[in-house]
């Protein structure tokens, strides 16, 4: 049975992710989605992955897209959030 992304864990999972792993998030952008992200803001969570606010240069500008980073493994119970997460982290992958 896969994961039910219920309000209440979207909001926690996203407020410690902005919170406390903002280089972090960049990181994962850069490595899974946009190389020369200049900001990631995660947004929301689901069954496709992790939704970021990701700001990219466009010209001399910087524009904001929506990016989605795929899980790299099914979630099927809350704990699996954290262990998909990290797997995403380019430092975890030896980088």
């Amino acid at each position: 049975m896969a994961f039910q992304f219920t309000d209440d864990v979207i909001e926690a999972v996203v407020h410690h992710m902005n919170d406390d792993h903002g280089d972090d998030q960049l990181a994962m952008v850069r490595e899974h989605a946009r190389p020369h992200a200049a900001s990631a803001t995660l947004m929301t969570l689901g069954a496709d992955g992790l939704a970021f606010d990701v700001e990219v240069p466009e010209g001399p500008e910087l524009v904001t897209e929506r990016v989605i980073v795929p899980w790299p493994m099914p979630i099927v119970e809350r704990t699996d959030i954290r262990r998909a997460v990290v797997m995403l982290m380019p430092r975890a992958n030896g980088d």
